[in-house]
């Protein structure tokens, strides 16, 4: 039975993969799949600390999220 499933397994990731063998999951991958959590802009986003927010929000939400405006 355990063989049976791993087969299976093994079959549907050959089915997922994309133009030249290349796995869907590493096809998708760079600056294009990082968006605003907000407004879901890609350009000029902070990345530090993990917020992945575009600064225009984060002029916004800042002090909501826990930074002091200086």
């Amino acid at each position: 039975m355990k063989g049976d499933k791993r087969g299976n397994e093994l079959a549907e990731k050959e089915k997922k993969k994309g133009k030249k063998g290349v796995p869907l999951e590493h096809k998708f991958q760079g600056k294009g799949m990082r968006k605003c959590r907000f407004c879901g802009s890609a350009r000029a986003l902070i990345r530090s600390y993990g917020l992945r927010i575009c600064r225009r929000c984060f002029r916004e939400v800042g002090e909501e999220v826990g930074f002091r405006k200086y």
